[in-house]
This record gives C-alpha cells, sequence and structure tokens, in this order.
C-alpha cells in the first residue's frame, strides 16, 4: 500500500539519520546547558588589597564590560541556535505536533516511542511485535510519515 505522506529519498534518509542520533544529541545539550548554568561566563581572580583578600571578575573578551551573567546569556544562545539543538527541539516538536488526540494517553505515548524506535531499527523494527494495541499498522506508519515531514519542514529541508 502505498503512504500519501512520501519524502524524496534523500531528505528521508537524512531525517532518519538525524532521528537516529535524537537521544544522544538530547543529552549532550542538557549536559552542556547545566555546565553553563552551573560555570560562571568569565573568570575570577583573588587579589590582595588593603582590606584583605578579594575576588574579582575578569570578563573574557575585547572591552572587558560584560557581566558573568551576560557571558552565560550569550553561551545559552549560541547553544541554542546550533544545530544539534534545533534538530531536538524540531523533533520534539513534531512529536508533539501528530494527530494523536483521540489516542488515551498512554497509547499516545506508546507511538511516539515506537515512531522513535522504529526510525532507529528501520526494517528490523515490526510492527506486529511492538504491543501496540489499538491502532493498526497502517495508521502507524502514516504517522511516521507524518513525523518525518514535519521533522524535515521544521529544519527547512522541504
Amino acid at each position: 500500500m502505498q503512504n500519501k505522506y512520501k519524502l524524496p529519498d534523500d531528505i528521508r534518509k537524512t531525517v532518519i539519520d538525524l532521528v537516529k542520533g535524537y537521544e544522544r544529541r538530547k543529552k549532550k545539550i542538557a549536559q552542556k546547558e547545566r555546565e553553563i548554568c552551573s560555570t560562571p561566563g568569565g573568570r575570577y581572580e583573588t587579589i590582595k588589597t588593603e582590606l584583605g583578600e578579594e575576588r574579582v571578575f575578569l570578563p573574557s573578551g575585547k572591552g572587558g564590560t560584560s557581566s558573568p551573567i551576560e557571558q552565560q546569556a550569550a553561551r545559552l544562545e549560541k547553544l541554542h541556535n546550533s544545530f544539534d539543538y534545533k534538530c531536538v527541539t524540531a523533533i520534539d516538536s513534531a512529536l508533539e505536533a501528530l494527530p494523536l488526540k483521540n489516542y488515551n494517553p498512554e497509547l499516545a505515548k506508546k507511538v511516539r516511542d515506537c515512531i522513535l524506535v522504529s526510525c532507529v531499527y528501520g526494517k528490523k523494527f515490526k510492527f506486529r511485535y511492538s504491543g501496540i494495541v489499538g491502532i493498526e499498522a497502517t495508521r502507524f506508519y502514516q504517522l511516521r510519515s507524518l513525523f518525518l515531514i514535519s521533522v524535515a519542514k521544521k529544519l527547512d529541508f522541504l
């Protein structure tokens, strides 16, 4: 049976490869966000003054007028403009945008999870053994195609 939701082969393969790296990218971004938020943007040095020792912020970069918060914000902005972050947000929003409102929440979550698994394992994924009850295989693969198209559109591949 042919699906009305069709992507060009090269775009389809690219999107599936991006979905395969989704978990890795998500962990990497979360770790970088924690790292940025936990460490100050510049560096501090301890200097001796007449009153004793004092910690002084030494901003990095030219000019030397930025604060640690501004540098953290700049680093977070750079992270949030990265390709990996755009891939993760595109996949997350495509999963949420799937038309699963008529299904109960457990089934909707299971369908979303199985869509990701089917992209990762490809032909090794067998819908028959996925344990999804309440949805037909043709509908599942239509939702999977909608998901891939949505990710491709959000990443401006189409």
